[in-house]
């Protein structure tokens, strides 16, 4: 055996120490997790080299989905509405394209079918609920309202055959007075068509448009609160009471006068409303 071939021999020897010592398997397990498998029988050599192959990528986790937050109110639904009109209709003005203005025509068409929804579904819950239904108190209808206006008629002029129960008329004029030389025939009517006194009060001392037996008012307006009142002027003293409730000022006619007098004594506040 030559020399050199004595050389290779020591090499190998060697090789086969280090292979004995560090174990076979860890070392064969260390490149074949580089360079294939384990079981393949594959015998790649103590100087092959081969690339690692990478490690697979873990797949990242999927984001749970974006919280949708609470479920928006009703009023919020609405203003939201109300918003995207207005920036619709904005847009449509300001950049009239055929794209804007159908836009917003659709939003406003929308609009107004929930609003035609909300009419609809309302008369229809008013019809089914009577106490809900506020012309039963005050119709609109021609045929209802005339019956209603009839029964209203009555109570009022029942009403006024008892006010001399518990309430007195002052009027209060003055002789250069306009409005009073047409209020003073009108109520001179009114009073007799509903035989009703009335204490005619005149600021000047002198007679008064068909009221010629007005009494000088020798400081009466001052006690009664209407010293610097507009004149004609009509009220009622309540004799339970001792106040004075003013029945209007200026020229009235004699319906709005009995309407005025049947809503202060006859009827609560609210009663019409």
């Amino acid at each position: 055996m030559t020399r050199a071939a004595m050389r290779v021999l020591k090499r190998v020897l060697a090789a086969t120490v280090v292979w004995t010592v560090l174990g076979a398997g860890a070392v064969g397990a260390e490149w074949r997790s580089w360079c294939g498998d384990e079981g393949s029988g594959a015998s790649l050599g103590w100087h092959f080299y081969c690339d690692r192959q990478e490690e697979p990528e873990l797949a990242e986790p999927v984001p749970p989905p974006p919280s949708q937050g609470p479920a928006q109110s009703a009023t919020e639904r609405i203003e939201a509405m109300r918003k995207a009109l207005e920036k619709a209709r904005a847009e449509a003005i300001l950049d009239p394209t055929s794209e804007n203005v159908t836009a917003y025509l659709r939003l406003q068409q929308e609009t107004l079918q929930r609003a035609a929804a909300f009419s609809d579904a309302f008369r229809r819950t008013v019809w089914a609920t009577p106490e809900l239904d506020y012309t039963l108190r005050r119709p609109v209808g021609a045929l209802a309202k005339q019956v209603w206006s009839d029964g209203r008629r009555e109570d009022r002029d029942r009403a006024l055959a008892r006010l001399g129960e518990r309430y007195g008329l002052i009027y209060l004029g003055h002789a250069g007075c306009a409005g009073c030389k047409v209020f003073g025939p009108l109520l001179r009517a009114f009073a007799k068509r509903h035989n009703l006194d009335v204490l005619a009060v005149s600021l000047t001392g002198e007679a008064l448009e068909g009221w010629p037996e007005a009494v000088p008012d020798q400081g009466r307006a001052a006690r009664l609160g209407l010293g610097n009142s507009p004149v004609p002027a009509l009220v009622l003293f309540d004799t339970q009471t001792k106040r004075v409730v003013p029945v209007g000022f200026g020229v009235m006619a004699e319906d709005q006068m009995a309407e005025r007098i049947f809503a202060l004594t006859a009827l609560e506040p609210g009663h019409d409303y």
